[in-house]
C-alpha cells in the first residue's frame, strides 16, 4: 500500500545556470521525461470542458506518470464517473468497486489491493493508491505495477488530487448556489400560491386548488385530499388520478408527514394505496386537524417515478400550512355566511309568527280568556288562537309544528290560514275540519312536516265543549272535584293520509278551567336536566284556579322561568286558559 508523499519544491524557473548552459544540460532520464509529461497533462486538462471525460484524462496522466498502461481510478462520491483504461471490465465493475470504497470507514487505504486483482485477470496484486485532499478520498487509483519512481509519482497524485479537490469544491460551490436559488424560488412559489388560494373563500373550490397545486408543486401523478367538512366530524374527498385514501382513514393519519418510498414503508391505512411511491402531510392548525394531503409517485424528466426526498417533505409541509391557514378561513367564512343566513332566517321567523299571533284575545260569551307565547331564539312552530263563532259559540286552538326556523313558521302560517278558512264553516263538525286540514298539509307542506291540534268549540247556553286533540298534549279541565285530561284523539295533523280524528266532549260547570298549552311547557329543562312535567303543572294549575286567567297564565310563565333559570330556552312555550264565566 502506497500513499501521495510531501515533494521538495521545485527550483525557481530563473535560479542556476544560463540558458546556454541549460541547453547543453543532458536530456533528463526517462522516469523524470514521465513525470513531467504526466504534469503537462494535468496541467493542460480543462475541467470544466472536459467534465464528462475528466477521470479518464486523469486516469491517463496517471497512467503516464506511472510508466503503466493500463489501470483504473474509482470515483467514490459519483461512481458512475469511474474510469478505466486498457481493461476489459464487465458493466458495473467499477460502479460496485467505487461504492466499496465509499463505504470502507479506512481512509489512507479504504481496501487492499487485492480486492482489484479481478480487474487484471489475476495475477500479482495490482498497485492501488488513494488520491487524498485533507485525508478525503477524492479518487482511487489502481495500477497494474508501482510507479518506478514512487517519490516522483507522490508528486503526481498530488497534482491531481489538487485538480480533483478544485473540482469538488467547485461543484460544492455550485450545489450551495444551486440550493440557495432553488430555496429562493421554492419559497417564492409558495409564497405566490399562498396568495392566490388565500383570496379563495369557498371550502371546495379552495380544496380542488390546494390539491392541483400540491401534484403540480411535487410532480406527482396523482394525489387525494381529505378536508373537514363541519363541525367535529364528517369529511369530504377531493382527488387528481385514482383515489389514495379512503376518507375513513382520516381518523388514522398520524400527526407528522409520512416519507413511504417502498410498500414496506408505508403505515397500515396506506397499505392497499395504488402507487408506487407516497408522501402524505397532515393539515392542522393549532394541533387541530383540518385534513390531509397524499400525492403519489414523482415523476422524472424521462417519464420515470423517482423517490420522493426530504425537500419534497419540506416543500409538502411548508404548502400544508399555508393551506391550513386558507381552510381555516374559508371554513370561518362558510360558517360566518351560514350564521348569517340563520339570523335572517329567524328574524324572518319570527316575523311571521308575530303576525299570525294574536296580540289581545277577543271577549267572547260565557269565558274569560287569557294566553301567551313566549318564543325561543330558534324560533319554532307554536300557535294559538280564539275564533267567535255565531250564535255565541267560541272556537279554541291550539297548534304546534315540527321543526324550527322559518320552514315551521311557514307551517303554523299555513295552519292558521286554514283554520281561519275553515272554522267558521266546519265547527259543528271539528272530525271533518281537522280532517281538511290533514288533508292540505300533506298535499302542500314538506316531507316529514306536521303538527299537533287542539281545537275545541264551547258552546255557552249547553257549557258543552266540543274537541278534536290531534296528537296535542292533553288539555286540562280544572274544577272543583280536581283536575282531568282532554286527552288525543288521533295522529298529528300532516302525517297519515287516511288519518281519522275522534271528537269527544265535556259538559263544564261555571268556574271551570281548561288549560291549553304546549310541549314547551311541560317539557321545559332545568339545570339537572330534568323537565317541568306534567305534575308540577297540573298541581300550579289547581293552586291558581282562584285566580283570574290572566294571572294564572302569568303565574305558569313565571314558574317554568324560575325552573329552568340558567338554562337556554329550547323550544316555544305557549298557554291558553278559558275559564266559564259564573252566573
Amino acid at each position: 500500500m502506497h500513499g501521495s508523499s510531501q515533494l521538495p519544491s521545485p527550483p525557481s524557473p530563473g535560479s542556476g545556470a544560463s540558458p546556454s548552459s541549460a541547453a547543453s544540460r543532458p536530456a533528463p532520464p526517462a522516469g523524470e521525461s514521465r513525470l513531467l509529461a504526466s504534469h503537462a497533462r494535468l496541467a493542460a486538462i480543462d475541467p470544466w470542458a472536459s467534465r464528462d471525460r475528466l477521470f479518464d484524462e486523469i486516469l491517463a496522466s496517471l497512467l503516464v506518470g506511472a510508466g503503466a498502461s493500463r489501470g483504473a481510478l474509482l470515483d467514490p462520491a459519483q461512481p458512475a464517473r469511474s474510469a478505466a483504461a486498457g481493461l476489459a471490465v464487465p458493466p458495473g465493475v467499477l460502479e460496485s468497486l467505487s461504492a466499496r470504497v465509499a463505504a470502507s470507514p479506512r481512509r489512507a487505504g479504504p481496501l487492499p489491493a487485492s480486492a482489484f486483482a479481478t480487474l487484471f485477470g489475476g495475477g500479482p496484486a495490482p498497485f492501488a493508491i488513494p488520491i487524498l485532499a485533507q485525508e478525503d478520498t477524492l479518487a482511487f487509483a489502481v495500477l497494474e505495477s508501482p510507479p518506478e519512481d514512487p517519490t516522483g509519482f507522490a508528486s503526481v497524485t498530488a497534482h491531481a488530487a489538487w485538480l480533483l479537490d478544485t473540482v469538488r469544491m467547485s461543484e460544492k460551490v455550485q450545489r450551495a448556489d444551486f440550493e440557495l436559488k432553488y430555496r429562493v424560488w421554492e419559497l417564492q412559489s409558495l409564497y405566490d400560491v399562498g396568495l392566490a388560494i388565500a383570496r379563495t373563500l369557498d371550502l371546495e373550490t379552495l380544496a380542488d386548488d390546494v390539491l392541483m397545486t400540491s401534484v403540480s408543486l411535487l410532480n406527482a401523478r396523482s394525489g387525494s385530499l381529505l378536508v373537514r367538512a363541519q363541525g367535529e366530524e364528517g369529511f369530504f374527498a377531493k382527488h387528481v388520478g385514482e383515489p389514495l385514501l379512503e376518507a375513513d382513514a382520516i381518523y388514522e393519519v398520524p400527526g407528522e408527514a409520512v416519507l413511504a418510498n417502498t410498500r414496506d414503508s408505508r403505515p397500515a391505512f396506506l397499505k392497499g394505496a395504488p402507487g408506487e411511491k407516497l408522501l402524505l402531510v397532515p393539515i392542522a392548525v393549532e394541533g387541530r386537524p383540518l385534513g390531509v394531503l397524499v400525492v403519489a409517485d414523482k415523476e422524472t424528466r424521462g417519464g420515470g417515478v423517482e423517490d420522493f426526498a426530504p425537500s419534497d417533505v419540506r416543500v409538502a409541509s411548508l404548502f400544508a400550512n399555508q393551506a391550513a391557514i386558507a381552510l381555516e378561513n374559508a371554513r370561518l367564512h362558510r360558517e360566518a355566511v351560514e350564521k348569517e343566513k340563520m339570523e335572517r332566517e329567524m328574524e324572518l321567523a319570527a316575523s311571521i309568527q308575530k303576525t299570525i299571533l294574536p296580540e289581545s284575545l277577543p271577549e267572547v260569551p260565557g269565558l274569560l280568556l287569557a294566553g301567551g307565547n313566549r318564543p325561543t331564539k330558534q324560533v319554532g312552530g307554536d300557535y294559538f288562537d280564539v275564533y267567535p263563532l255565531p250564535g255565541g259559540l267560541t272556537a279554541l286552538c291550539v297548534a304546534d309544528v315540527s321543526g324550527k326556523g322559518v320552514p315551521a313558521a311557514l307551517l303554523v302560517s299555513t295552519v292558521h290560514a286554514c283554520l281561519h278558512l275553515l272554522v267558521p264553516n266546519l265547527a259543528a263538525d271539528l272530525p271533518a275540519l281537522v280532517a281538511r286540514v290533514n288533508k292540505h298539509l300533506i298535499r302542500f307542506s314538506s316531507t316529514r312536516k306536521f303538527a299537533t291540534l287542539f281545537v275545541a268549540v264551547f258552546d255557552p247556553e249547553s257549557l258543552v265543549l266540543r274537541y278534536v286533540n290531534a296528537g296535542h298534549n292533553p288539555g286540562l279541565r280544572l274544577g272543583a272535584e280536581g283536575a282531568s285530561l282532554l286527552p288525543s284523539g288521533g295522529v298529528p295533523v300532516g302525517m297519515l293520509a287516511d288519518a281519522v280524528h275522534r271528537e269527544a266532549a265535556v259538559t263544564l260547570a261555571p268556574g271551570d278551567t281548561v288549560l291549553l298549552y304546549s310541549d314547551g311547557i311541560t317539557e321545559a329543562l332545568n339545570r339537572a336536566d330534568e323537565e317541568f312535567g306534567m305534575e308540577r303543572l297540573t298541581r300550579l294549575a289547581l293552586d291558581g284556579r282562584g285566580e283570574p286567567p290572566a294571572e294564572l297564565s302569568r303565574r305558569i310563565f313565571g314558574a317554568v322561568s324560575d325552573f329552568t333559570a340558567g338554562v337556554a330556552q329550547y323550544d316555544d312555550q305557549t298557554v291558553l286558559i278559558a275559564r266559564v264565566a259564573s252566573a
